[in-house]
């Protein structure tokens, strides 16, 4: 689950540009009642079959993103959840896998100056 150099690079890059004009907006598909929302807003949706996936725009840097995927692997364990494993490049990402009610991911990278976008997907 690591990230290339480029990917490194361009999470550095992202972390000290703009923040795009959609963040505030709030998306329609709320996540499943026994999937702890975490503190940001869904500013982003898809799906594909049976698999969901939402960004949400959390405050943060780079220096934070394992202790912000931490976080909220706690608040899945709280729920009954189970981590199965985690992974983290310095800077650029932290990855967590789940199973439990539903099974999906999590995925932490530098958004923009001042926030950390969070990729939770959900596949069953």
């Amino acid at each position: 689950m690591s990230c290339s150099d480029n990917d490194a690079d361009k999470a550095k890059a992202n972390a000290k540009a703009a923040c795009p004009s959609n963040l505030s907006n709030p998306v329609s598909t709320q996540l499943p009642s026994d999937v702890p929302s975490p503190s940001g807003t869904a500013y982003d949706y898809s799906n594909q079959g049976k698999t969901q996936v939402w960004y949400f725009a959390l405050d943060g840097s780079p220096d934070q993103l394992p202790s912000l995927r931490d976080g909220y692997d706690s608040q899945l364990t709280g729920k009954g959840y189970k981590i199965e494993g985690t992974d983290q490049e310095e800077g650029a990402e932290a990855e967590s896998d789940f199973s439990g009610p539903h099974e999906g991911t999590t995925n932490f990278r530098p958004l923009c100056t001042g926030k950390v976008v969070l990729r939770l997907k959900l596949t069953s």
